[in-house]
């Protein structure tokens, strides 16, 4: 029986995101001697995995395997992935077909760690990627979805000197400046937008499948992309995660709070059209009435604000 191997990623919207997965779909072809390899993504982007059985039968296919590029089985690879996969393979009756294990933990997965290590010239030595967090103090959810790392840049990017505090202004704080350049780290916020509206006379609500915050709850949203506008994001966040078209209302507010880098828009919308359906980065998406908001597992001290405002004004 002749096989093909189609691995499959999430996708990006990200420009070159996908040469990472068209390399190892390469390597596979070219080392390990496999005759046929494809590869799609789960969406975001094309191949998609429709197309990707498709060229796995053009091919020549009598089998597709379907290997989920993932860490862990989670909600892509047990729920996303093989409703995809089966409907992909039902326009070709007779071709068999099988989903593997996603990567998980694996013995040489620690090989690679190991030899990661010991390459030192492709290494980054900065941390300017704030980091988020999930703390909570005296009942109060602090926003958390960015906070600023202990050490943002160690060395200048420019010409290599090892940043030291300076205060730039006389009444600003200190900065990591380079002694040797011109060169400042400036820590910008990150901006993030996100909807409330109600569905069936409740609040819908988004179980977060990714850290911080992990099981807890919030509305749809997540950072706006550059050269996006607010709206829009908010709009294409809202689909991603929940699987509904929704349409602005109106902004309900701005959230910032002292200890986060991140700002929050929150819309206030109504929903248009799609089906309710946890997706993106959700374990799970459910409907709240009023008096049933999960106030104590909310995830962001934002999401605990912009939803109190929202029932203040509309319910």
């Amino acid at each position: 029986m002749k096989q093909a191997l189609l691995i499959v990623d999430h996708g990006s919207r990200r420009a070159g995101s996908y040469e990472l997965l068209r390399e190892v779909a390469a390597l596979m072809r070219e080392r390990l001697g496999i005759s046929i390899v494809h590869y799609a993504h789960m969406e975001l982007g094309e191949p998609t995995i429709q197309q990707g059985f498709d060229a796995c039968i053009a091919d020549g296919a009598e089998e597709v395997i379907v290997h989920p590029y993932f860490l862990s089985p989670g909600h892509h690879v047990t729920t996303g992935i093989p409703a995809l996969v089966t409907q992909a393979a039902s326009r070709h009756p007779g071709v068999a077909c099988r989903i593997t294990k996603p990567l998980g933990v694996h013995p040489k997965i620690g090989e690679v760690i190991l030899e990661r290590m010991t390459e030192s010239h492709n290494d980054n030595p900065i941390s300017a990627v704030p980091l988020e967090t999930e703390v909570a103090r005296d009942g109060v959810h602090p926003h958390g979805h960015l906070r600023d790392s202990e050490a943002p840049f160690r060395f200048c990017p420019r010409c290599g000197t090892a940043l030291a505090p300076r205060r730039i202004k006389p009444d600003g704080p200190k900065l990591q400046a380079c002694p040797g350049c011109s060169f400042v780290y400036y820590p910008n916020p990150k901006v993030a937008a996100g909807t409330i509206f109600t569905l069936d006379g409740g609040i819908v609500l988004v179980q977060r499948a990714i850290s911080p915050a992990y099981g807890k709850w919030v509305f749809p949203g997540g950072f706006v992309d550059r050269g996006e506008r607010a709206e829009a994001a908010a709009i294409r966040e809202t689909l991603e995660e929940v699987n509904l078209h929704v349409e602005i209302d109106r902004l309900l507010n701005v959230y910032s709070y002292e200890d986060s880098v991140a700002v929050i828009i929150a819309y206030a919308a109504h929903v248009v059209g799609g089906e309710l359906q946890a997706k993106d980065e959700a374990l799970d998406v459910k409907i709240f009435s009023p008096s049933s908001i999960p106030w104590d597992d909310l995830a962001f001290r934002s999401a605990h604000d912009a939803i109190k405002e929202y029932l203040a004004q509309y319910c």
